[in-house]
């Protein structure tokens, strides 16, 4: 009974202290206007940004195989690849709570990726080696591929 309830407690331990150091989210920041709304984190690096209200000339549409939420106006950037579009059971980049604004000028660094803001939108790219990367912004987007 004592080495059952002892392997319980040390494979409680191990799982907190994984989760605790796997926790990826490093930047949860917008856009001055509100609009964009970004997530990022490095394990592994990747960015998620999303625009909240968008007049896209065209966006993807739903995957066949999506059955959860689909968010068009979303892209994500993470192992050099640019992905548009989510399909996701969660609010994904949204910010309601403990989000910063990112001055227009401003950047943010998460792991290699670096985001800025400017008025024509948020930028996010690799800072070495292939620049991958894209912009978002109300009015569309660009896709950099490596």
């Amino acid at each position: 009974m004592r080495r059952a309830i002892l392997i319980a407690v040390l494979a409680l331990a191990a799982a907190g202290a994984g989760s605790a150091a796997a926790d990826p989210v490093v930047s949860h920041f917008q856009s001055p206007s509100g609009n964009i709304n970004c997530i990022g984190g490095t394990a592994p690096a990747y960015v998620e940004c999303l625009v909240r209200r968008a007049v896209w000339p065209r966006t993807p549409p739903k995957p066949v195989g999506c059955d959860l939420d689909w968010e068009s106006h979303n892209l994500s950037l993470g192992s050099r690849r640019v992905v548009l579009g989510a399909c996701r059971g969660d609010v994904g980049p949204r910010c309601f709570h403990d989000c910063t604004t990112l001055r227009y000028g401003r950047s943010v660094v998460i792991g290699p990726i670096r985001c800025r803001s400017a008025a024509i939108g948020v930028t996010c790219r690799y800072a070495r080696g292939r620049l991958a990367g894209f912009r978002i912004a109300r009015e569309g987007y660009v896709i950099w591929r490596s």
